[in-house]
């Protein structure tokens, strides 16, 4: 259902100079994207969103492509495991395991990794687990999921959407992992990960949907960024909902969203 919803966003999004898959020794497919303006030196790890429990490379394609043509690099998507099935930390295990076998999919690139919603989680959680070891040159992170707090700001300003809603959000933890020991696990909620973890991170970029229970989310794990002094840069996109940047081929803001998510990772990377 989330691959047929999900057609409308991926049609007419950017043609591409090649795109291929490649089947590493992690067992996992990668989606290669390469744009005309590639410039051969970077690559990005793509992790979609989906609530831990749907979506896939699929679902994502558009996104891909716009992601590869702004930042004038390759982008890499793949499936990981998907809740409620494969609960935490089948999912963050998956994204770890393809991030080590990332040079059998492009070699000699300098890599980042980003992510969406739940993506953005789980690339979060991936560099808090590399512990400042082979971690990504950079990290774009849209509209993620930090913290589990229901009762933040955004989750009671947009409990019943439009869109995404608190019930929802309480729906897609459950999924993924009882709530006994979230908030203290900094694999799950980075919003509380120890400023020891957080300082190793590398540059972010980091936007948030105004109109979005996940909103506060992205607002905390900034504030928590800045107050160590770090430089990562993040945004609050005016007057749209989460997952907006699904909606690129009808939606300015999405676009713009894209090009300053690309503008930004030649700045940081």
């Amino acid at each position: 259902m989330a691959e047929e919803g999900n057609k409308r966003w991926n049609d007419g999004t950017p043609a591409m100079a090649e795109t291929r898959a490649v089947e590493t020794s992690a067992g996992i497919t990668a989606h290669v994207y390469l744009p005309e303006n590639d410039a051969g030196k970077d690559a990005v790890l793509f992790i979609h969103g989906g609530g831990f429990a749907f979506c896939s490379s699929a679902t994502h394609d558009g996104a891909a492509r716009q992601l590869a043509r702004e930042c004038g690099a390759a982008v890499v998507t793949f499936d990981y495991r998907l809740a409620p099935e494969h609960p935490y930390p089948a999912g963050l295990e998956d994204c770890l395991a393809i991030w080590a076998a990332r040079h059998e999919v492009l070699a000699g690139r300098r890599w980042s990794v980003s992510g969406d919603s739940a993506g953005a989680n789980l690339a979060v959680a991936m560099m808090l687990r590399l512990d400042g070891q082979d971690l990504p040159a950079s990290g774009l992170l849209f509209y993620g999921v930090y913290d589990a707090d229901f009762n933040s700001p955004s989750y009671r300003a947009v409990a019943d959407g439009p869109g995404l809603t608190r019930d929802k959000m309480r729906r897609y933890w459950d999924f993924y992992t009882p709530e006994a020991g979230r908030a203290a696990d900094p694999y799950l909620t980075p919003a509380n990960a120890p400023d020891d973890m957080l300082a190793k991170l590398p540059p972010l970029y980091l936007n948030a949907a105004q109109v979005d229970p996940l909103c506060s989310d992205s607002a905390r794990f900034a504030s928590r960024l800045h107050a160590l002094g770090r430089q990562d840069e993040f945004e609050i996109v005016a007057g749209v909902v989460h997952g907006f940047m699904q909606m690129s081929l009808w939606l300015p803001q999405s676009v713009e969203a894209y090009r300053r998510a690309g503008e930004v990772f030649r700045k940081i990377t």
